[in-house]
């Protein structure tokens, strides 16, 4: 079972304060749990939500990590899985009758694999969505505003925070970091606290990434598709 830490996303993704939801994932009916944290001044138009519905993470997919994503295989089908819970998430959203709830997103805009693990990256105008799928089942963590994301502007990387997860008596943790990349980055390396060095995936403006660790990532360096480096930027921890 997961015990996840509510990611700590950007400011611009929590406009207002955040709904939370984590629901277990499996072959039976599962339980739902939902806090809400809503102010007087819900009624404007910027209340944000963060979703988080997760399954444990394998031995194999954490013991299979690979600093290097490898080349992605035959996705559809990690596709198809992912895509039946973003489905559950819109539905959950009508039922629940949530305020400014905003639709998942359905761009694939990064698929990155290592080892056992594939993580697909979902993005639209007002959410992102991290499709989590091991051997053992498929996961989502996401969230979003119903302002709209920022653009990225003129910059080379915006962070959107790594979003912890562990097994409940701690084991196994995991951070998985997302981001917006300028299209002049042809390559990213996060160092983290604890030494990692880890390559992330890029694709249409976004990254992603994650290591087996509950360390946070420290900086990133940023290369152009020639290899050379366009800078090093210092990244938020907690």
């Amino acid at each position: 079972m997961i015990k996840p830490d509510i990611p700590q996303m950007d400011p611009l993704r929590l406009q207002v304060r955040k709904h939370a939801l984590l629901n277990e994932i499996s072959s039976k009916p599962s339980r739902r749990w939902w806090r809400f944290a809503v102010p007087a001044t819900a009624l404007v138009a910027a209340v944000a939500a963060a979703l988080v519905l997760w399954t444990p993470t394998t031995p194999d997919a954490y013991a299979s990590w690979t600093a290097e994503p490898r080349a992605p295989g035959d996705v559809e089908p990690v596709l198809a899985k992912c895509r039946e819970r973003l489905d559950w998430h819109d539905e959950h959203g009508k039922e629940e009758n949530l305020p400014d709830w905003p639709s998942a997103p359905r761009e694939v805009s990064v698929v990155d694999q290592r080892g056992s693990m594939t993580l697909v990256l979902f993005t639209g105008p007002e959410a992102t969505m991290e499709c989590v799928h091991t051997p053992d089942g498929v996961g989502m963590t996401g969230g979003g505003t119903s302002k709209g994301l920022e653009p990225l502007g003129d910059k080379l990387f915006r962070s959107y925070g790594a979003s912890m997860h562990s097994e409940r008596d701690g084991s196994r943790p995991m951070r998985i970091l997302t981001g917006q990349v300028d299209p002049r980055v042809g390559k990213a390396v996060l160092d983290t606290r604890d030494g990692l060095k880890v390559t992330a995936t890029i694709g249409k403006g976004w990254l992603l990434a994650w290591w087996p660790s509950k360390e946070d990532a420290t900086s990133v360096t940023l290369y152009d598709k020639a290899g050379t480096v366009l800078g090093t930027e210092p990244l938020p921890t907690r």
